[in-house]
């Protein structure tokens, strides 16, 4: 699992070495009784299109302990654009991802819409839907919004 983690983040900072990108930061909600933040490197490429390598964490809350449902997970994401707008554009995702709950491994694959929202200076208003299909585990499916920011470097 390291190895395969050493992996994806080596190869995103050698494409990433030759163009503009983006530092993600997103949090929200998500079905069912699912709190998830979000941390990830944006890269662009031509088109609109982009790649973005993520973490994140979550929290699927139980009635009796809250803190027993929680989870991380990584992996990357194909942005494909679908519409252009003046300082906006719409974008489909997809793509796999890994990661653990409740000390037991699963696999996945997400999938969703972004819109995000160009300023001028730069940074980018985004909200995401999402929807994630993981296998290995109890908690399978996980979909809802994300409200973050991107902040270019």
């Amino acid at each position: 699992m390291k190895k395969l983690l050493i992996i994806l983040c080596c190869a995103v900072v050698a494409i990433g070495a030759s163009a503009q990108g983006k530092l993600a930061v997103n949090a929200g909600f998500l079905f069912p009784s699912t709190l998830n933040a979000t941390v990830g490197y944006e890269h662009p490429l031509s088109y609109g299109n982009a790649v973005e390598l993520y973490g994140e964490a979550g929290n699927h809350w139980q009635e009796k302990d809250f803190w027993k449902g929680y989870y991380w997970d990584g992996g990357i994401v194909y942005k494909h654009r679908l519409v252009r707008y003046k300082n906006g554009m719409l974008r489909f995702r997809f793509g796999p991802q890994f990661g653990a709950v409740q000390k037991r491994f699963f696999i996945g694959l997400e999938g969703g819409f972004e819109y995000s929202y160009v300023f001028q200076n730069g940074w980018e208003f985004a909200l995401i839907q999402k929807n994630n299909v993981n296998f290995l585990h109890g908690d399978t499916f996980r979909n809802g919004l994300l409200l973050g920011v991107k902040i270019p470097f």
